[in-house]
């Protein structure tokens, strides 16, 4: 430790270098007596890695110092040049982007003007930072952003996130997500906003105990986690996490994690009857261990209300509860916390329109094409069903079932293609002729059909699960062999007739006739070819349910156009190794790539971008789930599309089923901004047709019926006033200008930062904006350049780099929409390239080796009679009782110097209309001379100003901080209040009549989209609700109030009171000063 820094105690506020990193000090705990003080101290670090804040001993923590910047420069010291001034100053205003006041102290900026899109390598869509400005009113976070597939929901999320890190408000920060986006999270936060997030998963613990310890935890050992919720849910892993939340990190004041952000959030919906699903469970137990809730999917509402407004007491048990009737006051709270947006909407406030269009589906006839041994096969089939239905029509409910799930594996398979039914029916064929494999039981069946209904990531397993289930079907079918031997040979003799022999491997073996494979490769050569040779400009998506049918086209493709080396053809599938699926999306989206078609699995498109190059989809088979077609349909169908979007799929009036499923796709696109409403109602129209075998034409009637009421359930209650958001949204692009202007930030400031702060070893600016650095090996800078620049496939290359979106735009069919350029990285603020350049030159004005003499003199024009102008730039920091520096900003003040003496300071103006152009120091002894007499003329009065503005605006902070402790705490015991009654009103009036009257509403909104058997479900759990409404509610209630008021304490009496109190007085710092002296040409 310094002699200087011994003889200073740590306070609030000051700056210190702490292991060589320059920090600001959060917090100061005194331990021992007057001769033996120690010194626990909080340390809030200025650059962008990790740890974010740090507790540490003062006294023992070697080579500490610490840095008061609190006098003015020297005037004997020599003057800074223009350049290198102004890059001072400018790195100091980018370190300091949080002014609490206006900026001009009350005057036309906005208070609290948002930072996060100078952080990120993004231009943000107005409708994009819709959420953050709904955020930044929420004392906590609490918001579901439930926009259109494609409009992008994670750029949105990461806004909220690096917003609020940059005000230091959050640190500790979990995303769960299904499997296959991790990655996609991971790249997202790292290329987009340069946050490192590590993804927490079987591998990568046992990796992190290797290097640190067995007893490594992940879920405390790092800050920024991404994780699936299939991986956290197991109980061991979440056995571990809960540990995390368990130590003293949790406070009166503070959850033990900041922030929870949760995608694809309806898999974690509560369910309307019955028990809850895993994910469920999971997500009520994470949610109360986390300060603010990010909740993302497209889908919020399924139809059950139970399930919507279950989802929202899991995001905001202060404002929602589990029901199935809304109140008018919870309707009212919806558009507090729900933001709901449509490409349509975009689209009609915009010209041109932000998105492309969508084609409606084409549907490729196949009747000319089936050969009479492939039809031979389906009507086979089809007696086969129909067989199995006669037998079990008079059975148990348990036989129906088991039969009915027999259906379904053979029937969906032939839907798919012939060669994956025949590869289940041989499964099927050898355990039904085996005379080892004993019969199956109804209840095995039964339990296997739920094992299959569950979520799988992984395609193999689920491939292992079809195999098994075929074979289970097939043992279960030995009870009935003899009744239903004729339609089993009609099947066998169908399938030889095509060329298969089921004694032989399945999967090398082509049928004679496949009229669907037939018809893709008539479209492949009308889409991708050209003259004879694959086009440059197209490429297809081929999506698929199975694994088998993969691996079928995969290589019948191969085999017709010779790409054993899969040079023109991949596959994804759930369950690839990360790497091979990140280099398949890479390689999908070069245009410079030799791939021309995608064969994908749904587990493996969930959050898929694939809109680069693709504008064609078709779909081999149909999922019975349109959420997950409209997913499918999503991976094209987003934000930077610039083509219209083409969709295909097959249909048939010959083969029955498939003509159904085609019509069913029609109206899913003619529906589809109301799918998540009506999803279950196709899912079970369709396998009332393909399982039971109902008629078309009445399950017809019954769709257009549960469509036309999607309506009520698409459009969320309140979800369409945006009033005050949209009168904000005309001023916010004004209002990021105004404050890029305060901040003197522009490409020119960028670059004068970056090549000082680089000692000059960068280039120009060409004319796309791009510039290269000439001296990658820079000392000092090499690691930061080979972690955040080199190109690790491009031989380590140093690609270009910009400070602007316009390298990366390309105009595309009159669209203008970004393109990723592996040459050239954008640098913003948050970039490590940035990031050091900024703290490199801002520790410059401190006593700590390195500094600068923090003054220069210039010409320029000054006010009329004025022999000089002084211009004194100085930070403004001030830090609330919660540790968090909530006031960071850098002002800049213009004296005119009258007869030697400073007058009153000039109006205020943006920085960047201050600025001067950088020009060689005035030359001559006098005219130095003359400059220093003018600086310690008035330096006295300098200090006195300082002083002054503290105590100032310690006053105007502290009222302001008084106001909003007013207004917020007004407004959240207003929403306990309102809760707390509205669970008291519900505890005293629970009567049967008026448990009997939510009962009522749920059993009406479930007749009006289901079927028969729905209602005969929910007849059957009439007694188990009638039960929980009867004993479980009031347990449920009062345990819920019990939390709320447990919560209302720990936010009005704890955090309110904490975030708006000032933690000791406002830190008014001196960076620099510049002397202006008039220029030649007299004064204004």
């Amino acid at each position: 430790m310094s002699g200087q820094a011994l003889l200073c105690a740590p306070r609030i506020g000051l700056s210190c270098m702490v292991r060589n990193r320059l920090g600001v000090i959060l917090d100061v705990r005194e331990f021992g007596g007057q001769q033996e003080r120690q010194y626990l101290v909080s340390v809030s670090y200025k650059d962008n890695f990790t740890p974010e804040v740090e507790e540490l001993l003062w006294n023992i923590e070697p080579g500490i110092e610490l840095l008061e910047p609190t006098a003015l420069p020297r005037s004997d010291s020599q003057p800074m040049s223009h350049q290198e001034i102004d890059a001072l100053v400018r790195s100091c205003r980018w370190n300091a982007v949080q002014p609490y006041l206006d900026v001009n102290c009350f005057g036309e900026q906005h208070r609290s003007p948002i930072a996060a899109p100078f952080y990120g390598a993004i231009a943000p869509d107005d409708y994009q930072l819709v959420p953050l400005l709904k955020a930044l009113r929420m004392p906590r976070v609490n918001l579901m952003i439930a926009d259109d597939v494609g409009l992008g929901k994670t750029i949105e999320a990461g806004l909220i996130v690096n917003e609020l890190l940059i005000r230091r408000r959050i640190h500790r920060v979990l995303i769960i997500c299904p499997a296959s986006l991790r990655l996609q999270w991971q790249e997202e936060m790292q290329n987009k906003f340069s946050l490192p997030f590590q993804v927490v998963d079987h591998d990568s613990t046992l990796k992190l105990r290797r290097e640190v310890g067995i007893d490594a935890n992940p879920w405390r050992h790092y800050d920024r986690i991404i994780t699936s919720y299939h991986y956290l849910k197991q109980p061991l892993i979440f056995e571990q996490f809960i540990k995390t939340t368990q130590s003293s990190t949790g406070t009166l004041t503070r959850l033990p994690w900041d922030m929870l952000i949760v995608d694809e959030a309806h898999n974690l919906m509560p369910s309307p009857f019955g028990k809850d699903s895993d994910l469920c469970i999971l997500l009520r137990q994470l949610v109360p261990k986390f300060e603010h809730k990010l909740f993302l999917t497209a889908t919020p509402h399924n139809g059950n209300s139970v399930s919507f407004s279950g989802l929202l007491e899991m995001l905001d048990p202060a404002r929602f509860r589990k029901t199935a009737i809304l109140s008018d006051a919870e309707k009212r709270r919806v558009r507090q916390v729900v933001i709901r947006r449509m490409k349509s909407e975009i689209n009609a406030r915009t010209n041109p329109p932000k998105f492309c269009k969508r084609n409606a589906p084409q549907a490729l006839e196949l009747d000319d094409l089936f050969s009479e041994t492939e039809l031979r096969l389906i009507f086979a089939v089809e007696d086969f069903k129909t067989r199995i239905r006669s037998i079990i029509a008079k059975g148990t409910r348990q036989r129906q079932v088991a039969g009915f799930f027999a259906i379904e594996i053979l029937g969906k398979r032939l839907l798919s293609g012939p060669m994956t039914f025949i590869e289940s029916w041989k499964r099927c064929k050898d355990s039904l002729k085996s005379p080892d494999s004993e019969a199956t039981s109804e209840d095995e069946l039964v339990s296997l059909q739920r094992s299959l209904e569950k979520e799988q990531t992984d395609d193999r397993e689920a491939q292992a699960l079809a195999v098994t289930a075929a074979a289970k079907v097939g043992a279960w079918l030995k009870d009935y062999a003899d009744d239903m031997a004729e339609e089993i040979r009609e099947i066998d003799e169908a399938i030889a007739e095509l060329g298969i022999n089921l004694a032989d491997d399945i999967t090398s073996q082509n049928p004679n006739a496949d009229a669907k494979f037939q018809s893709l490769l008539a479209k492949i050569d009308d889409l991708l070819f050209t003259n004879h040779s694959w086009r440059d400009d197209e490429r297809l998506v081929i999506f698929t349910e199975y694994k088998t049918t993969q691996d079928y086209l995969l290589r019948r493709l191969q085999e017709t156009f010779k790409d054993n080396e899969c040079k023109r053809i991949a596959v994804l599938y759930g369950g690839m190794d990360d790497a091979s699926r990140e280099d398949i999306k890479r390689r999908f989206n070069d245009e410079t790539d030799d791939i021309r078609i995608l064969v994908a699995t749904d587990a493996a498109s969930e959050g898929l971008n694939l809109q680069e190059t693709a504008r064609y989809v078709l779909h081999f088979d149909c999922p019975w789930n349109p959420s997950r077609l409209e997913q499918r349909n999503g991976r094209l169908d987003r934000h930077s599309q610039a083509r219209d979007v083409s969709v295909f799929h097959f249909s048939s009036t010959t083969a029955a089923d498939l003509g159904f499923l085609a019509k069913i796709m029609d109206k899913i696109h003619q529906i589809r901004e109301d799918l998540g409403a009506v999803s279950d109602l196709f899912d079970r129209a369709i396998q009332r047709r393909v399982v039971r075998g109902d008629q078309a034409d009445e399950l017809f009637s019954t769709i257009e019926q549960g469509a036309s009421m999607a309506k009520n359930y698409s459009q969320l209650p309140g979800e369409a006033d945006h009033s005050v958001i949209d009168e904000e949204m005309t001023k916010v692009s004004k209002q990021l200008e105004d404050f890029a202007a305060e901040l003197d930030l522009d490409d020119t400031a960028r670059h004068n930062v970056l090549n000082r702060a680089m000692k000059g070893h960068i280039t120009e600016p060409e004319a796309d904006s791009c510039f290269k650095i000439t001296k990658p090996n820079l000392s000092g800078w090499k690691d930061t350049i080979d972690e955040s620049l080199r190109i690790a496939k491009a031989a380590n290359a140093v690609p270009s780099i910009t400070f602007n979106i316009e390298p990366f735009m390309k105009d595309k069919g009159g669209r203008k929409v970004f393109r990723n350029r592996p040459d050239v990285r954008m640098l913003h603020l948050g970039h490590p390239i940035m990031r050091k350049a900024v703290n490199s030159l801002s520790r410059r004005r401190y006593p700590c080796g390195d500094e600068v003499s923090r003054w220069t003199l210039r010409q320029g024009t000054v006010p009329t009679g004025a022999e000089a102008m002084i211009r004194l730039h100085y930070e403004e920091m001030a830090v609330n009782e919660l540790r968090e520096a909530f006031h960071c900003w850098v002002r800049t003040v213009d004296f005119p110097v009258i007869a030697g003496k400073l007058q009153a300071p000039l109006p205020h103006e943006p920085a960047i209309k201050k600025r001067l152009a950088p020009t060689a120091l005035p030359t001559g002894a006098v005219t130095v001379d003359w400059a220093r007499e003018i600086f310690e003329d008035v330096s006295a009065d300098l200090r006195r100003f300082l002083r002054e503005t503290g105590e100032e605006l310690n006053a105007k902070i502290t009222a302001q901080l008084q106001a909003d402790k007013a207004v917020v705490t007004k407004n959240e015991q207003e929403a306990f209040q309102s809760r707390q009654g509205e669970l008291s009103t519900l505890i005293r009036e629970r009567t049967n009549e008026a448990k009997r009257k939510e009962l009522n509403k749920l059993i009406q909104e479930r007749n009006q989209l289901l079927f028969a058997e729905d209602k005969e479900q929910i007849d059957d759990s009439i007694e188990a609700l009638q039960r929980y409404l009867k004993k479980d509610d009031e347990i449920h209630y009062e345990e819920l109030r019990a939390q709320l008021e447990r919560e209302r304490t720990r936010i009005i009496e704890h955090l309110i009171p904490k975030r708006y109190a000032l933690d000791g007085s406002v830190q008014v710092y001196p960076i620099a000063v510049e002397i202006i002296l008039p220029a030649s040409g007299g004064s204004k």
